[in-house]
């Protein structure tokens, strides 16, 4: 039986750092493909539920390859808050986590390039979940808010794809998707989860790895609040303009 837990995972560090996590996201992905449960994928009505979660230590949405992830996690386990920290941020709060409470992993590299792992850790696995909510009102940031705006996922090429949900779940825009552009979404991702899956030298190199996949997804996101946030800018400029020139009528 495949062990599941990466703290008894009997490889060396960096096994782990490299090859683990990013194996064990392309599974869990791969899973919710097969069950039809997975964040990024729509309710019977085509709508998608793009839902941020904050890093407590930054107060911004966490990346693509520690959302999707971390929204899995959240489905599996039921958890209710939007807020996730680490147990460094934990510990400056002076609030503990539950007994035997797991983590969502996840790799960084430091300033000489090498890789870490780390873990988060959702408000209600911790031995004060208020306090972390209450915490974070004051600490969550949004870096575009278009919540009255809605947008439709056009493509189903996954870059496409992932950076519009991505772009959705950082500035609150409603999702929308047709079931075909899902359904050929899926096909054309699995390649690559399972692809990940296979041993480092079975691999097939012309096809990008999740996490690289994941990277330009979120590199997709921002160009995509960027140009909406400037036509929205542009849209509303006219409005204002009149809204000055009408009020100073009223003034004579």
């Amino acid at each position: 039986m495949e062990n599941t837990n990466p703290l008894e995972n009997p490889v060396s560090k960096q096994e782990f750092n490299g090859y683990w996590i990013p194996r064990h996201n392309a599974k869990v992905m791969k899973q919710g493909l097969e069950e039809n449960k997975a964040p990024f994928l729509p309710d019977s009505t085509g709508n998608i539920k793009a839902e941020p979660i904050y890093n407590m230590a930054t107060g911004y949405c966490l990346p693509a390859n520690r959302l999707i992830p971390v929204q899995f996690a959240k489905m599996q386990n039921g958890y209710n808050s939007n807020v996730v920290a680490t147990r460094t941020t934990l510990g400056g709060m002076e609030n503990g986590i539950k007994e035997n409470e797991k983590g969502v992993f996840y790799n960084f590299k430091d300033e000489q390039g090498e890789i870490h792992t780390s873990s988060l850790f959702f408000a209600e696995q911790t031995q004060n979940p208020d306090a972390l909510i209450a915490a974070s009102k004051d600490k969550i940031q949004q870096k575009t808010n278009l919540k009255d705006y809605s947008m439709v996922i056009a493509s189903s090429e996954p870059k496409e794809y992932l950076g519009t949900y991505m772009a959705a779940c950082r500035s609150g825009m409603k999702l929308s998707v047709e079931p075909q552009i899902a359904e050929e979404f899926k096909k054309k991702l699995m390649p690559t989860l399972e692809n990940d899956l296979k041993k480092q030298e079975e691999r097939n190199k012309e096809l990008p790895t999740l996490s690289n996949l994941l990277f330009d997804a979120d590199k997709r996101a921002t160009e995509i609040t960027k140009s909406l946030s400037q036509s929205v800018e542009q849209n509303q400029a006219p409005k204002q303009q009149k809204k000055q020139t009408q009020d100073m009528e009223m003034c004579f």
